[in-house]
């Protein structure tokens, strides 16, 4: 990123910042690194890079309320070399978001991108989570020896065996997936690194290849005093192991009779006060493995899950907020249907003859009145007010073209609003797609409501674009509480555009 437009801006509040950012070796930029140690503040830096860049601000409270998901995060993850002063937060329509404290001059060309400015500790507390989201384990991790005894049973080499430290409890990390350092022993000799190597090998082949990559179980091998009796009781209890009930190992409370009943990878329950049932399959992807589930008695405690191997639960499912099939956002929101009516609209009488819409109605009038009521009346199912606005021949700015009868003491309907400015008209402007969401303070956004809406900023905000062969010529907006967040009023209000200039003349 260049850093001379805005230092040079504002260099006399910078003297001394390159050489205390060299010898403090920081990772940030300069602009991260003055801002973070402000000598640069954030209400001296955005509104001047707002102005100069011409791009929207978001708001803290968007990386709260609607935090980036890892989904999305891994997707672009190779798009860009991402820092922490540039990062992907949303996407729409093909759209990608990307919140920076200033624009890259390196971003690719493809897909099409739209920059947002963004306070930095807002964008530091999002990298740091997609970092832990991603993180492997080091190259330090550390390991615990597992010594073993001279006489352990025929096959087995006396060489300590380094075994990754495992965290406690069942949940999973994306650092189980990491790769564990080679176990290495300076004091072992070739003949143990070679009877090691080959042990690895077999193993490998036992597991069937990719069986067992991630979580492999761990077996704690424990020294035996008589190696005779070790190397009789090893087939003993690998037979015992295959012939011994889940409910025995599991539920130390079962009884004698229990462990008589017991059938080849089936066990089933003899109590008395139960009924007797079938061992219950759990099923997966490849290979289907029938686990019987034990029985809990109602002073017994819930068993840990285990696999079939004895090691670990398989890692949970990721757990996505349950949503209404109609709502945006990570919190379901209910969708409420406003009550409907005919709308009263008032034509601006102030428009000119410049503006997009104005010409079609010259040369529609008979047709675009009906039209206009049409359509603000059936916004009234999902918005408290509405307004259709137009632009001018040099899509430079926006003005009110009608409205509904909500709304109230308007200050100005002449007022014109500038589409090279950041703004919610802005954005779809630039991007012809609808805007559907909050509003982000500032200035021209803050001054449209208080000349249209007594100075109070709406909840909620849908803007569609109205699309004349290819060219923006107006925008639909309706204004309602947050309950409208959902695809049902984004919905009406993208069909409602395209059917509004449906049967218009070319003006």
């Amino acid at each position: 990123m260049s850093t001379t437009e805005w230092f040079e801006h504002f260099k006399h509040k910078l003297q001394g910042l390159t050489e205390s950012h060299t010898a403090g070796g920081s990772p940030l930029s300069l602009l991260a690194y003055a801002l973070k140690e402000n000598q640069l503040t954030p209400e001296e830096y955005f509104p001047w890079a707002m102005a100069h860049y011409k791009l929207p601000r978001l708001q803290a409270r968007f990386f709260t309320e609607t935090p980036p998901r890892k989904e999305m995060l891994a997707k672009w993850a190779t798009h860009y070399s991402w820092t922490v002063e540039c990062l992907p937060v949303a996407e729409w329509d093909g759209i990608l978001v990307v919140a920076c404290l200033q624009p890259p001059q390196d971003f690719p060309s493809n897909p099409t991108c739209v920059f947002v400015l963004a306070p930095q500790e807002a964008l530091e507390q999002c990298w740091n989570s997609w970092q832990s989201q991603t993180a492997k384990i080091p190259a330090s991790a550390p390991t615990k020896p597992v010594a073993l005894d001279s006489s352990l049973p025929e096959g087995f080499e006396a060489a300590t065996v380094i075994a990754p430290a495992k965290k406690s409890g069942d949940s999973f990390s994306f650092e189980d997936l990491g790769e564990f350092p080679e176990a290495s022993d300076a004091s072992a000799s070739s003949e143990e690194g070679e009877s090691s190597e080959g042990h690895s090998e077999s193993a490998g082949e036992e597991m069937g290849g990719l069986e067992g990559l991630f979580d492999t179980p761990v077996v704690k091998l424990q020294s035996i005093a008589n190696s005779e009796a070790s190397a009789e009781a090893a087939p003993a209890q690998e037979a015992a192991r295959e012939l011994t009930p889940v409910d025995q190992i599991l539920n130390t409370s079962a009884s004698a009779s229990d462990v008589e009943k017991t059938f080849d990878r089936t066990v089933v329950d003899a109590r008395p006060t139960l009924a007797k049932v079938d061992p219950v399959l759990e099923k997966k992807a490849e290979t289907t493995v029938a686990a019987a589930t034990p029985a809990l008695t109602p002073n017994s405690a819930p068993a840990p899950a285990a696999s079939k191997a004895g090691g670990p639960p398989p890692p949970p499912k990721d757990e996505l907020p349950d949503l209404s099939e109609e709502s945006f956002g990570n919190k379901p929101i209910p969708v409420v249907t406003r009550p409907t009516g005919i709308a009263k609209p008032t034509m601006n009488p102030v428009a000119s003859g410049s503006f997009a819409l104005e010409k079609l109605k010259k040369k529609n009038s008979g047709v675009i009145a009906d039209k206009v009521k049409r359509v603000l009346s059936e916004m009234k199912s999902h918005f408290e007010k509405s307004m259709i606005l137009t632009l001018d021949e040099q899509e430079s700015q926006v003005t009110a073209f009608a409205w509904d009868e909500n709304f109230q003491d308007i200050k100005d309907t002449s007022m014109r609003i500038p589409l090279k400015t950041p703004s919610i008209f802005n954005i779809v402007a630039a991007t012809q797609k609808p805007f559907h969401g909050y509003i982000s303070l500032n200035d021209l956004n803050e001054n449209f409501f208080e000349q249209w809406n007594q100075g109070t900023i709406p909840d909620h905000v849908t803007i569609t674009p109205i699309i004349i062969n290819e060219k923006l010529v107006g925008m639909l907006m309706g204004l309602a509480e947050k309950s409208a967040y959902n695809k049902a009023s984004l919905n009406l209000a993208e069909k409602l555009s395209n059917e509004f200039i449906k049967g218009l003349q070319a003006a």
